[in-house]
């Protein structure tokens, strides 16, 4: 029987682009366009990395690749770390919610990163990224709850795999070579939640480490260094190591190139936690329809499943000092939503703000077993002693956009992105037709003040 790194193996190292269904090619382009928007959004939030970048002051050859925004050359690998996190500032990237993870926004930045210095073509860019969701989301499918409940992170986890079998797609790497880069890889994936509950940045670091990791563990199999074919089923593998156990393991991946797990992956309105979007979404309408001020909330109640409300961060009331602890708190982020009637990328800095601290102050998060995953109860008591009730059993997956749904929502966000609109149409010409342009024409158009 074959193990799991090499069905994984099998099944990117031989895909095409002309063999993909069309639905998933769309697919893929749609998510590539969100991701890059969001991380276009994210400069205002991503001080850190931005400042650690320019402190590098990379240049020459080696600085092949570039960051989103503002252009600045960089290493591949500075570039995957950065652009990382860029994409995931706001917590706005993609999510495949079987296994709660962000592939896209960790295998995205190194593949750039990569195709860039090589100037590989669009359409490997995009196989490349078929390759590695599909790797990750096989891999974490069921998984990713297991081992959040044990305190890791799944995006921290499970992404540098998606990061690994792209560049090992893109960089043609046979499949045993593959298998090699993914049981390397298995040494290079970390991530826990506490960050969102201390309110420091690490989070924010997650995902940039997992695309930079991805680019070493494919170069280490490129150049020949081996790594173990059962990485994830062995004795002491990856899955008990970070779930505790490898049973079921045998299940993992068989179905790769028949089953499109891409076709699942989602997008967020919001820049707030996954789980919260449709929570958010609801609190805004609640406020618009109601009129409601910040004055006449009493109390706020957010009933959530019993799982969900446990991720760390969820139930955190402050201090703040970061935004990845406000952007996870379902006591901030609906209290924005109900004062603002909206969620901008800059309210995740409103750390001491009075009008949020006395919603807050009143809100509280409840752990309700009768409610399935990303369903929810929203209650708003206001001061007039009425109460206003929303229960929301969420069934499918609400927030799986087609193209004209995703440019939708980025012009919602537009002022928020530092694209003129000349400059935002050729963004979303040129990414919704990677497959004719070079990944150096798809980078040019993610560079603010280019036309």
């Amino acid at each position: 029987m074959t193990t799991v790194s090499q069905r994984i193996a099998d099944f990117a190292s031989a895909l095409t682009w002309d063999v993909l269904p069309a639905a998933v090619r769309e697919k893929s382009k749609v998510t590539l366009l969100h991701n890059l928007g969001v991380a276009l959004a994210g400069a205002p939030l991503c001080e850190a990395p931005l400042r650690y970048a320019r402190a590098l002051e990379e240049s020459g050859t080696t600085a092949s690749a570039r960051l989103l925004a503002n252009g600045a050359a960089a290493t591949p690998d500075t570039a995957a770390l950065v652009n990382g996190a860029l994409m995931h500032a706001r917590a706005q990237d993609d999510v495949y919610f079987p296994g709660l993870t962000h592939a896209g926004a960790v295998m995205t930045p190194a593949v750039l990163a990569v195709a860039e210095s090589t100037n590989a073509k669009g359409v490997d860019v995009l196989t490349a990224l078929v390759a590695g969701v599909e790797a990750a989301a096989a891999l974490c499918q069921g998984w990713g709850v297991t081992s959040a409940q044990r305190g890791f992170r799944p995006t921290g986890l499970f992404g540098v795999f998606a990061s690994t079998v792209a560049v090992a797609r893109l960089m043609k790497l046979d499949a045993q070579r593959t298998v090699n880069a993914i049981g390397i890889a298995s040494n290079a994936s970390a991530g826990v939640a506490q960050s969102w509950v201390s309110s420091s940045q690490e989070w924010q670091f997650h995902v940039g480490m997992g695309a930079r990791n991805g680019i070493l563990a494919a170069r280490l199999a490129a150049a020949g260094v081996t790594g173990a074919p059962d990485a994830f089923e062995g004795i002491a593998g990856f899955y008990r190591a970070f779930t505790g156990s490898s049973e079921g393991s045998d299940k993992v991946a068989w179905d790769l190139g028949t089953t499109w797990r891409i076709m699942d992956v989602t997008y967020k309105p919001f820049p707030v936690c996954a789980i919260l979007q449709a929570p958010v979404t609801r609190a805004i309408e609640l406020a618009i329809q109601n009129d409601l001020k910040p004055e006449s909330i009493a109390a706020v109640r957010i009933h959530l499943n019993p799982i969900e409300a446990a991720i760390p961060g969820t139930d955190v009331k402050g201090p703040f000092s970061d935004t990845g602890a406000t952007l996870m708190s379902a006591h901030f982020c609906v209290a924005v939503a109900l004062s603002k009637r909206g969620v901008q990328g800059t309210d995740l800095k409103r750390y001491s703000d009075p009008i949020l601290e006395g919603i807050i102050a009143r809100s509280s998060v409840i752990a309700d077993p009768s409610l399935g995953t990303r369903s929810f109860v929203l209650e708003v008591d206001r001061t007039d002693g009425t109460t206003l009730r929303h229960l929301e059993k969420t069934v499918g997956e609400p927030f799986n956009w087609n193209r004209d749904e995703t440019v939708a929502n980025l012009r919602r966000i537009a002022d928020e992105l530092p694209l003129g609109e000349q400059q935002f149409a050729v963004f979303v010409d040129t990414v919704l037709n990677a497959e004719k342009h070079s990944a150096r024409e798809i980078v040019d158009a993610c560079v603010a003040g280019r036309t």
